[in-house]
This record gives structure tokens, C-alpha cells and sequence, in this order.
């Protein structure tokens, strides 16, 4: 019934390229080339509980920052999830890496945004990842218990008072000893990722690595 569904929606309402609005796909192959996907990944090890962070395309690029706005703000396009996962997973293939073996965790928004939004944006793109990499998602491992103000606003050390106590751990029996890939949208100054990570790795997960689609130039 479902595969009927998908099919009448796809007879009457076409998908066309959020770019350029080409018919086919939700990114077209010309237009997924002008994000340029990073062939190479840059190591960032210097953080003291995230082992490392993989970012597909750079934020600096207009269309990486339109699509990112598109799913996280009104009208809040949720199916953008999966042509970005496939493009996370390009860069993923251009590099080598090879994610079997590990589990996959999102970064958690607060339960008012949650609402606002409907969906959250970092969830949506780790279940995309989990159908293309056939890995597990670590279940209830991270939870947001407060909000917070956007870290690239603050100072360093307003950053660090900002998040402390925002996450949790629910149920760290999903993590203990198995590798994780954080993974969000966008990371700006990487101290989300970092506090997410350290509750992780305090609730026994083994290693900690993010995965984005966009990241600002460092």
C-alpha cells in the first residue's frame, strides 16, 4: 500500500530539483556538483572527547547554506534529509571511511523546538543514514533537556555555560563500548558536538565521531 502511495505521489506531484526545479530528483546531479562535496577529509582531532569530525560540503557554500535553511526553517522541507544524506555518503566513499560497524546518534533538540519544527532536522538525516549504510541507530542515547542560545553568538566562555547540563544520557546500555557517529546538519564552532560527545563517552560509549553535511571554514 504504501509503495501505491509513493507512486501516485510521484505520478501527479513530479519531484523537481529544490535548485534548479529540474524534474527527477529532490537535488539533480548538476546541482548536487555545484555544492562541492569535499573529496578529502580534514582531520579535526582537537577536541577532548570528540575523536574527529567529517563534514561533506563547506558552509561557506551558498547552496549548502540554502539547503540547510530549507530543512530547518519554515517550510520546513523534510525530504531534503535524503539527497543530503547521499551526499554525506559520498564524501564518506571519496574519503575511504567506512562506516560498518559503528552506530549511528543524532544530535537532540529541545523538546519546544521539537514541536516548533515537527521533526528534528539531525534525527532525520541519521535515519537516512542508517537506510544507506545499513547500520543501527543507538536508541534514547542522547536527550536535550533544556534550551539553548546559538552557540555562534556567544563568547567561549558563554559557549561552555550555555550547554552545560543541556544533555543526557537515557539509556546508555544502547552505547556502551560501540563506536557512535554524532551526526548533524550544520557545525559552526563544534562545542555542541563536543558536549553531546562527552556525555557519550561518560555513558561508556568507546568512540565518539561527528558527521555533518556543512560545516563554516575553520
Amino acid at each position: 500500500m504504501q509503495k501505491f502511495f509513493a507512486a501516485a505521489k510521484e505520478l501527479f506531484f513530479p519531484r523537481k530539483c529544490f535548485f534548479c526545479s529540474r524534474y527527477g530528483d529532490l537535488i539533480c546531479a548538476d546541482c548536487a556538483a555545484l555544492l562541492d562535496v569535499l573529496p578529502i577529509h580534514r582531520p579535526d582531532r582537537g577536541k577532548k572527547y570528540l575523536a574527529d569530525i567529517y563534514s561533506a560540503c563547506s558552509y561557506e557554500n551558498r547552496r549548502a547554506q540554502k539547503i540547510i535553511h530549507a530543512l530547518k526553517y519554515d517550510p520546513f522541507i523534510r525530504e531534503l534529509a535524503t539527497p543530503m544524506a547521499q551526499i554525506i555518503a559520498g564524501h564518506f566513499a571519496l574519503c575511504g571511511r567506512d562506516p560498518k560497524n559503528c552506530f549511528l546518534a543524532a544530535v537532540p533538540l529541545a523538546q519546544k523546538r521539537l514541536r516548533e519544527r515537527g521533526f528534528n532536522q539531525a534525527q532525520a538525516l541519521t535515519e537516512e543514514l542508517a537506510k544507506i549504510w545499513q547500520i543501527p541507530i543507538a536508541g534514547q542515547c542522547l536527550e536535550k533537556t533544556r534550551g539553548t542560545r546559538r552557540q555562534a553568538e556567544l563568547s567561549q566562555s558563554e559557549r561552555r555555560n550555555n550547554l552545560r547540563g543541556a544533555f543526557v544520557c537515557p539509556n546508555a546500555a544502547s552505547i556502551k563500548n560501540k563506536n557512535i557517529f554524532l551526526v548533524d546538519d550544520v557545525v559552526t564552532t563544534g562545542a555542541t558536538m563536543e558536549e553531546c560527545a562527552k556525555i557519550l563517552r561518560r555513558g561508556g560509549a568507546a568512540k565518539v565521531t561527528g558527521v555533518c553535511f556543512a560545516r563554516t571554514e575553520r
